[in-house]
């Protein structure tokens, strides 16, 4: 059993290559299972049409003939014609419906297959080759009634007994039926696992999008057109950087370099994200975190100092074997800030203020392996945090300023 599944689904596949879209390969798939199906079909009654020879002769040879003919669809599509095996497949099937009818009479409702071929050029074709899905349907309506005006007035080919008729009607019957089901289940499936498909795409660009933004921001950009920029009073941001990386760097392979950077990086991600923090963005070997944004908390100083400490800690304890030669700088300032979002494309949640500006110049005029603060985050914190004495340091842009080392927590 498990060996016949799998050669129908090979069957199924033949001409299906990986870089082929799923969309165009469903109607391979359709077009293959529908030869095949068909085919058998064909083949199955003609014990049934024995009996009646010699009269169901030439119903019993098309029976034989295009069940081979249909072989050809399966090469085609094998080949990567996929749209002459398609209409291959149709016409031929047509032709074989045409004959049959004829022969069977009217009373055999044979020619109510042209009906159901006009139905699945809708099915068989992808939807940008309307001009063949509207010639195979049209042309299977056209010889409907053709044949159904034949029929009504000519009557059928074949002399035969009663019972003969009634036979080729519940063959008809059966086959349609089962026909129908086939094409429903089949395009049932295939729709909801584009639905599946579509969901799972969903999910991966929603958190795609919640990687790049805030969730409170993601939202806003997603029900709103305008620019999104917004004034914060209270907010604390953070700024980590690696001691002398250029210089380290010079003597690494690039794929050396990334690999540490990842490993330390992804070690902060993990950090902020358990003190609830926003990671705005690294810039080469810099690493920014911020709190009280986009949304307001009473403890974003502490949380970010608290943050800071384990950062230390974790370059400190070696956050891999070639990372234990690293230091860094962390340098920590708290003030009013705008947030928004930039750009079109490539958009990022930023920061701008001369808040930004301090917290950078605390880290840039730090000491490796300590936390550099600024007096206004010594203020909210001093109570509960232990800080080396005040430093009276001449600042870039900003003069003389009074900043503090933060230690640990008390």
């Amino acid at each position: 059993m498990k060996f016949l599944k799998q050669m129908w689904t090979n069957t199924l596949n033949i001409g299906i290559t990986k870089d082929l879209d799923e969309k165009d390969a469903k109607f391979i798939r359709l077009t293959n299972a529908l030869a095949i199906i068909v085919g058998i079909w064909l083949f199955s009654i003609i014990p049934s049409l024995l009996p009646y020879y010699p009269s169901s002769q030439f119903i019993i040879y098309n029976s034989l003939l295009f069940p081979v003919l249909w072989l050809f669809v399966l090469y085609c599509n094998h080949k990567g014609w996929y749209t002459f095996a398609k209409l291959f497949f149709s016409y031929t099937t047509m032709a074989c419906v045409v004959f049959n009818s004829l022969q069977a009479g009217r009373e055999s409702d044979n020619h109510l297959f042209l009906l159901l071929i006009s139905v699945m050029a809708f099915y068989t074709y992808p939807p940008r080759q309307l001009k063949y899905i509207s010639r195979v349907s049209l042309s299977a309506l056209i010889l409907f009634v053709a044949v159904e005006v034949y029929l009504t007035n000519k009557g059928p080919i074949i002399q035969a007994p009663p019972e003969f008729f009634q036979l080729g009607r519940l063959i008809t019957l059966v086959a349609f039926c089962i026909l129908v089901y086939i094409v429903t289940l089949f395009n049932y499936k295939t729709l909801h696992k584009a639905q599946d498909m579509l969901e799972i795409e969903h999910q991966k660009s929603e958190s795609l999008l919640l990687n790049i933004l805030p969730p409170v921001i993601a939202d806003r950009l997603k029900s709103k057109t305008e620019i999104i920029a917004d004034k914060t009073n209270e907010a604390t941001i953070l700024f980590a950087d690696i001691v002398d990386f250029t210089v380290l760097s010079q003597t690494m392979e690039p794929e050396k370099i990334v690999s540490l950077l990842n490993d330390i990086f992804s070690e902060f991600d993990t950090i902020i994200k358990s003190h609830n923090l926003e990671k705005i963005k690294t810039i080469g070997d810099a690493y920014m975190v911020a709190s009280g944004i986009p949304e307001p908390r009473e403890d974003h100083c502490e949380a970010v100092a608290l943050c800071a400490i384990d950062m230390l800690s974790s370059i400190k304890n070696g956050i891999s074997d070639d990372s234990k030669n690293f230091k860094i700088r962390i340098g920590i300032h708290t003030g009013p800030v705008v947030a928004g979002v930039i750009g079109k494309s490539k958009f990022i949640y930023d920061l701008w203020g001369d808040s930004v500006n301090t917290a950078s110049r605390m880290e840039s005029h730090g000491a490796e392996g300590k936390i550099h603060v600024s007096k206004e985050v010594y203020k909210k914190l001093k109570s509960k945090f232990s800080f080396e004495e005040k430093r009276e340091i001449q600042v870039k842009g900003k003069g003389m300023m009074e900043t503090y080392f933060l230690i640990q927590k008390i």
